[in-house]
């Protein structure tokens, strides 16, 4: 009995490792991205070149993901703000990858938010709408393309992950279903 619970234990362990080292690749990955879209935009006279302080923000808007499983309303506020500032100093602008892969994994694990869907979606709007403001801020104009690009690529995020989250929900489900039928036939 005891080895079966160490072994058990040992098993989510090895699984929560597992998940921290993948969300330290997302992480990684992000960051890098982000790097590389900023560095590899043509800097004219209206944007900022990448420097220090560009780093420094986009690492705050990509390496918080590390931290997705625990607080993922959090990690998409940090990387949606950090994203936003990004535009609104005027570096080259390009889709917000830290702040659209923590929306997604907020869509695919609301319940670990601790919020309502209110506040969750109160806060996703909000940083929907700082964030292309910002962007109309450093161009000096009416952030329209901002404004349809996040909302296509924000609510793909957000349906994405929502649709992964019900998909896993129904399979659950159903092999729990199994799970009864089978131990219902052992019975008779």
């Amino acid at each position: 009995m005891a080895s079966r619970r160490a072994l058990k234990l040992d098993r989510a362990a090895g699984l929560r490792r597992r998940e921290f080292l993948l969300d330290i690749a997302v992480a990684a990955v992000v960051f890098g991205l982000s790097l590389a879209l900023l560095a590899g935009r043509d800097s004219g006279a209206d944007t900022r070149g990448l420097d220090l302080l560009g780093v420094l923000l986009a690492a705050l808007a990509s390496l918080p993901l590390v931290a997705r499983r625990r607080a993922p309303l959090a990690v998409f506020a940090l990387t949606a703000a950090a994203s936003a500032t990004l535009n609104g100093l005027g570096y080259p602008p390009g889709p917000p990858l830290g702040p659209t892969v923590a929306l997604y994994f907020l869509a695919l694990s609301p319940e670990k938010t601790r919020a309502s869907r209110w506040l969750t979606g109160g806060v996703v709007a909000g940083f929907y709408v700082i964030h292309a403001g910002a962007a109309g801020v450093a161009e000096d104009e009416f952030p329209t393309v901002p404004l349809l690009f996040g909302a296509l690529v924000w609510g793909g995020a957000w349906v994405i992950g929502d649709r992964v989250r019900q998909r896993r929900a129904r399979i659950g489900e159903l092999e729990e279903q199994l799970r009864r039928a089978a131990r219902e036939a052992e019975r008779e």
